[in-house]
């Protein structure tokens, strides 16, 4: 396989039920439902689970097909998204795995609903896919012909093949060919088979967020994350997720300092751990941010490895960073403070060093010595817009 271009860390997983990603259409769902391709938790087997439809599978599994034609299903992203690259599992599907691929995207004009394709609106309504069941031939055609009519559909990945779900081949990554904007996407298997999941990265796209008050350091803003020291356990990019942490795997979380001293000590005039030791990580913000509210800093589940203390420094970059920021003048918006299990710690403005006027682009989260942290979330308004935004 070529050498991949995107970064899985530094992008978003576009394609997630957790942010929101429905199936549409799927025309054959006989041993298991397409929405199981967006599932975040790996892929899981049990060799002894059956179901009257054949066996239990974790992934989008159809029947072996016996009519002319080819297994194909047609996703809606939350939000209209810049595609970077994908990341194809086979995982557990050994003599079943569906053999060739593609991946193809449009960009449908907003207001069009869920229903512009057949069984599209009840499908969401109901929930998801029903297992031992397919869509009819003539349904099939119909939705092929809709496809056709909604707009024009570019390769994010031409047909390519896929290999069997052993460990050792079951990974399979791909840089999008076409990076435009997207808001649905089609996955044609070739003919039939098995897939355990199907993710999308990228970046969210938004229009002009000038005037929009909320939490500007979101994903679904077009948040990122951008780099960080270490990310043993999890990325950055985690941090600015929209959704409460779901358990630990679902943070940053880095590994512990090797030269962290055989006796901790305090500083008795800050009441905190004397160290010099840090991890750190740079967050980009969807716009330029102004008229801060509140920063938040969100430990949810790190019970045990939470970082004894943070701090967070702060820049306007407009026209984006180079070399994660390094050589930049970094201001201090949040001076260190003690931090703690399993909690959600909120700063207003009246404790945050915010010169008048000040606008923000990037923060920069220090944690002492080590840890992790479920989420960062910075509220304000939009007041411009970086210039490298996706």
């Amino acid at each position: 396989m070529a050498d991949v271009l995107f970064n899985r860390e530094t992008t978003i997983e576009l394609s997630s039920a957790s942010l929101g990603a429905q199936v549409l259409f799927a025309t054959d769902e006989w041993f298991a439902i397409c929405e199981n391709l967006l599932t975040q938790a790996p892929p899981t087997f049990d060799p002894d689970a059956f179901h009257e439809w054949g066996k239990v599978m974790d992934g989008w599994e159809s029947r072996r097909r016996r009519e002319p034609g080819h297994d194909w299903c047609i996703i809606k992203l939350p939000y209209t998204s810049k595609p970077m690259g994908l990341e194809l599992d086979t995982a557990f599907f050994t003599g079943n795995y569906v053999p060739r691929i593609s991946v193809q995207g449009a960009c449908l004009e907003e207001g069009v609903g869920d229903g512009w394709i057949v069984g599209g609106e009840e499908r969401v309504k109901r929930g998801g896919g029903v297992i031992g069941t397919c869509m009819t031939v003539e349904d099939c055609e119909l939705a092929g012909e809709q496809c056709e009519g909604v707009g024009e559909w570019n390769d994010l990945l031409k047909q390519t093949p896929l290999r069997s779900g052993v460990e050792e081949t079951r990974l399979h990554r791909f840089d999008c060919e076409c990076q435009k904007p997207i808001t649905h996407i089609r996955v044609n298997c070739f003919p039939d088979g098995g897939l355990a999941r199907m993710k999308l990265f990228g970046y969210v796209m938004r229009g002009n967020l000038e005037g929009v008050q909320g939490e500007l350091s979101s994903v679904v803003y077009g948040g990122r994350g951008l780099g960080c020291s270490n990310q043993h356990y999890g990325v950055p990019s985690n941090l600015l997720r929209v959704h409460t942490g779901v358990d630990m795997g679902d943070g940053w979380e880095t590994a512990r300092q090797l030269n962290r001293p055989p006796i901790i000590k305090r500083d008795h005039e800050t009441g905190l751990v004397d160290t010099p030791l840090h991890d750190w990580c740079v967050l980009r913000m969807g716009c330029v941010v102004g008229e801060i509210e509140k920063l938040v800093i969100d430990t949810k589940w790190f019970r045990g490895n939470f970082p004894e203390s943070v701090q967070v420094d702060c820049l306007c970059a407009p026209k984006g960073l180079e070399k994660g920021g390094e050589g930049m003048e970094w201001k201090p918006l949040l001076p260190r403070r003690r931090s703690g299990a399993d909690q959600v710690f909120e700063y207003g403005s009246e404790e945050l060093k915010l010169e008048e006027g000040q606008k923000v682009t990037h923060l920069k989260l220090y944690i002492f010595p080590d840890g992790g942290v479920s989420r960062v979330r910075l509220f304000g308004k939009g007041v411009g817009k970086i210039e490298d935004d996706a």
